[in-house]
């Protein structure tokens, strides 16, 4: 039967320093720790898909057969491709299951965690209520034991339980698809904010000129 497989589904742009990695390893054993004690469905991230396996299948498989979606957000996110796509695949989802849901206009299955960039928000993350984590540095290296960020972790796994407990008796229909579920292509992808209209307006006109 299909079903929810995953009580989460972790997206993030993948970092060469120390910055985005240590803060992902911090956030994803925080929450599953949080998420063991509500859920009996792990929390997936890309670094689960194994060798061999086609990886952009694998994605958009285990995309569509999670409960909702965590973007950690940087402002480098929404220029990468696959993190669009990602996003993207979840926001039809998310429209799917609020059709399942007509009684949850509220039902929102993307959980934005901002990592930094919180006061310049794009317009697909702005009208979702985010939580700020933009104060986590390098020095930060119990984030499970920090009282500043370990009521916002516990915040967004007692949500995913919610999403799960009003989605759970859908869950078939809601997964029905999956196997043949794919993410957008990435020449279909909706831009995140409107283009700078500086370019426009050039060359500068000067008066009596």
């Amino acid at each position: 039967m299909a079903r929810f497989n995953y009580s989460c589904f972790i997206s993030y742009s993948h970092g060469e320093e120390d910055l985005v990695r240590g803060f992902v390893e911090q956030f994803k054993a925080a929450l599953r720790g949080e998420l063991e004690v509500l859920i009996d469905r792990p929390a997936f991230i890309d670094e689960d898909i194994r060798v061999g396996d086609f990886w952009e299948a694998r994605l958009a498989t285990a995309l569509c057969q999670t409960v909702c979606m965590v973007v950690i957000y940087t402002p480098v996110y929404e220029r990468k491709p696959f993190c669009a796509r990602e996003f993207e695949a979840m926001e039809r989802l998310e429209q799917r299951r609020r059709a399942l849901l007509p009684g949850m206009p509220q039902l929102g299955l993307i959980i934005p965690v901002v990592l930094r960039g919180f006061k310049q928000l794009p317009g697909r993350i702005g009208p979702r209520q985010a939580l700020d984590f933009s104060h986590f540095t390098l020095a930060d290296r119990q984030m499970k034991k920090n009282p500043g960020f370990a009521p916002k972790i516990r915040e967004v796994a007692e949500r995913i339980h919610e999403h799960f407990q009003a989605l759970e008796a859908l869950e078939a229909k809601a997964c029905e698809d999956c196997a043949s579920f794919t993410l957008p292509p990435a020449e279909h992808l909706q831009p995140w904010r409107a283009p700078a209209a500086a370019a426009a307006a050039w060359p500068p006109v000067f008066p009596n000129r």
